[in-house]
């Protein structure tokens, strides 16, 4: 008759091998992820390089564009900055403009999910004269892997160069999902 000791250990020993398989299940689907992604991220890049070297008079609204991503890393992050007159009503009567340094990002993330990433839209303006006043937006959506292509990099670029809103990508991002 074994002691409930033993029994104990049998089980956290067949529970850290689940934690192992299920961990090594897990690189490898991000693995695959990557691998898999490599193709939309070098389209990417190739237009993000294409807009950068043209002159800043040429690719206006757009001052600076770029992207980052370190090896190893599962984040993929596309940017783009520009200057933006906003007014505000106050009073009805007064109007005051402001002027803001407005960055755009999108923000890639590598799942552990078979043909999945998360799709991040980030926008944020901050007043040249009042570093206090800020305004922030932020979505997020799942897209497959499988239905990038070089027409959603355009879109993505379209994006980064003030050209769609980001209610216009999140909504073609979801509609590729259904395609």
């Amino acid at each position: 008759m074994s002691h409930f000791i033993d029994e104990a250990e049998n089980k956290e020993k067949q529970i850290k091998q689940k934690e192992s398989e299920l961990i090594h299940q897990q690189g490898q689907t991000e693995e695959a992820n990557h691998l898999l992604y490599k193709s939309f991220h070098d389209e990417m890049v190739k237009l993000v390089n294409k807009i950068a070297q043209l002159s800043s008079e040429s690719r206006k609204p757009v001052i600076e564009i770029g992207y980052t991503h370190l090896e190893g890393e599962s984040l993929y992050e596309y940017y783009a900055s520009t200057y933006k007159t906003i007014i505000k009503r106050k009073f009805y009567f007064f109007k005051k403009e402001s002027i803001y340094n407005w960055w755009r990002r999108i923000k890639v993330e590598i799942t552990n999910n078979p043909d999945e990433i998360y799709v991040r839209l980030y926008e944020k303006g901050t007043s040249e004269t009042n570093i206090t006043d800020v305004i922030k937006i932020k979505f997020k959506t799942k897209v497959k892997i499988s239905k990038l292509n070089s027409e959603t990099a355009l879109w993505m670029i379209d994006y980064l160069g003030y050209k769609i809103s980001n209610h216009e990508l999140l909504n073609i991002l979801k509609n590729i999902e259904k395609k």
